[in-house]
C-alpha cells in the first residue's frame, strides 16, 4: 500500500505540477519552515461566482517532501471556492502521504498548507 504512495510522491517532486507563476494573482503568500530552511511561494488566482481557484502555481527552494505536498495540494485545490480552501487540514495533507510521516518531514509536508491559510487570512491579498 506504502509503495503507491511513494510512487506518487516521487512523481510530484521530480516532475512538479503547477511550479511557476500566475499573472495578476488574488492571493500570494511566502511561507518558510526555519527548522530546515525550506521557502515557498504560493500564488493563486480566483474566479468566477462564487469565486473558485482557477489557476494556481508555487515556486520551492524545498525538500523533496515540500515540493510534492505543493504540488499535490496546487492539483487538488483547483475548483474550489474560498470556503473549502479554509476547511482542508493537516490530516488531509497527511493522508496524500499515506498517513504516516516523522515529524520533521510533516512540517515540510504541511509547509504548503501553511502558506494556503495564510494567504487565505489576507497575508499579502493583491
Amino acid at each position: 500500500m506504502m509503495d503507491i504512495y511513494r510512487e506518487e510522491i516521487l512523481d510530484h517532486a521530480r516532475n512538479p505540477r503547477n511550479r511557476g507563476k500566475v499573472a495578476d494573482p488574488t492571493f500570494e503568500f511566502h511561507a518558510s519552515n526555519p527548522l530546515c530552511g525550506d521557502t515557498l511561494d504560493l500564488q493563486i488566482k480566483m474566479q468566477g461566482k462564487p469565486p473558485k481557484v482557477s489557476e494556481i502555481a508555487f515556486q520551492a527552494n524545498a525538500c523533496t517532501v515540500s515540493v510534492a505536498a505543493a504540488s499535490m495540494l496546487t492539483e487538488k485545490v483547483k475548483g474550489m471556492t474560498e470556503k473549502e480552501l479554509a476547511e482542508l487540514d493537516e490530516k488531509d495533507v497527511i493522508s496524500w502521504f499515506g498517513g504516516s510521516l516523522t515529524t520533521s518531514r510533516t512540517e515540510c509536508a504541511l509547509l504548503p498548507l501553511k502558506a494556503l491559510r495564510d494567504a487565505l487570512k489576507g497575508g499579502e491579498e493583491k
